[in-house]
């Protein structure tokens, strides 16, 4: 049984029980409801870590329509930036969202981080936003004085020129603002999986080999046995010996049959010992949550 502890669940568990003081009142959630928004979260923390951004923002917005934390919305404004293209017009309506909620004084430490947060990177993501997306004035003043003259030079010359201004200049801006893309997100933690061996494992396999060890010695004894049992035979009817020569070839063979079932009995017992020793030992992966929320280093793991 694998024994999992997070503090960063804990967190997540301890913000769920205060999420009815918030001012974006909503139903309680049942505890199923809580538990799927918790699990959804913490796959979206290893998502980020990767820079999935599709799956961050499907496993946040899955936790958000379970239970809405602003740690949620914080992720969900993150992906939609760092998408592509990026979404940034949906990025800029979660982060002014997230900017005017109101939380109650006893509100956890991550959610009045991620609300600071959100009131830092909103004027920079309407910027981003109005950056690709220019006025459209140059487009529409020629277009629409020069109509009402003769239709010869003064149409022909204002569609040319002016439309395709417009139209090659937003789609540069992407380029141009695909830095962001790269940037690393502000995250409460970076989340690392790593495989950690269990010595028993080790020690299983030294066992095991030592049982299968003494399982060939058991059956090279057994051949012994039986050749030294028919040269008894042969020389001793009816295991009947009359001299010491052959009275010690059947001492030589009861010493023979001992030693294999001795060495046919303890190794298979080692063998099996060892197999399940392996079984048992198999590595384990831990989970570790490395972060800082503002205020305290946050440090957790799932062993």
């Amino acid at each position: 049984m694998k024994l999992r502890t997070s503090i960063a669940s804990g967190l997540l568990v301890a913000s769920f029980a205060m999420g009815s003081s918030l001012a974006w009142a909503q139903p309680a959630p049942s505890g199923a409801d809580r538990n799927a928004a918790r699990e959804f979260a913490m796959q979206g923390i290893a998502a980020n870590n990767r820079q999935d951004w599709p799956v961050v923002l499907d496993r946040f917005m899955q936790a958000e329509q379970r239970f809405h934390a602003p740690i949620h919305v914080r992720y969900i404004a993150i992906a939609l930036e760092r998408l592509t293209p990026p979404r940034l017009a949906e990025a800029a309506e979660a982060w002014r969202r997230l900017s005017t909620e109101v939380l109650a004084p006893d509100a956890p430490a991550p959610f009045r981080a991620a609300v600071e947060e959100a009131r830092h990177e909103l004027p920079r993501v309407e910027g981003l936003l109005r950056a690709s997306h220019p006025t459209a004035t140059p487009v529409t003043a020629p277009i629409t004085a020069p109509i009402t003259t003769p239709v010869t030079t003064p149409v022909t010359t204002p569609v040319t020129t002016p439309v395709t201004a417009p139209i090659t200049t937003p789609v540069e801006n992407p380029t141009i603002a695909s830095p962001v893309s790269v940037e690393t997100p502000p995250s409460e933690g970076n989340v690392m999986l790593r495989t950690v061996a269990n010595p028993l494992r080790t020690v299983g396999f030294v066992v095991g080999g030592v049982g299968v060890a003494a399982l060939i010695g058991g059956a090279i004894t057994g051949v012994m046995a039986g050749s030294a049992f028919s040269e008894m035979e042969t020389a001793c009817p009816n295991r009947q010996c009359s001299n010491a020569t052959d009275l010690a070839r059947r001492d030589n063979v009861n010493t023979l049959s001992g030693m294999t079932n001795g060495l046919l009995i303890g190794g298979g017992v080692l063998a099996a010992t060892g197999i399940v020793m392996v079984i048992l030992g198999r590595p384990r992966t831990e989970t570790i949550q490395v972060g800082f929320n503002g205020r305290d280093l946050l440090i957790g793991g799932r062993f």
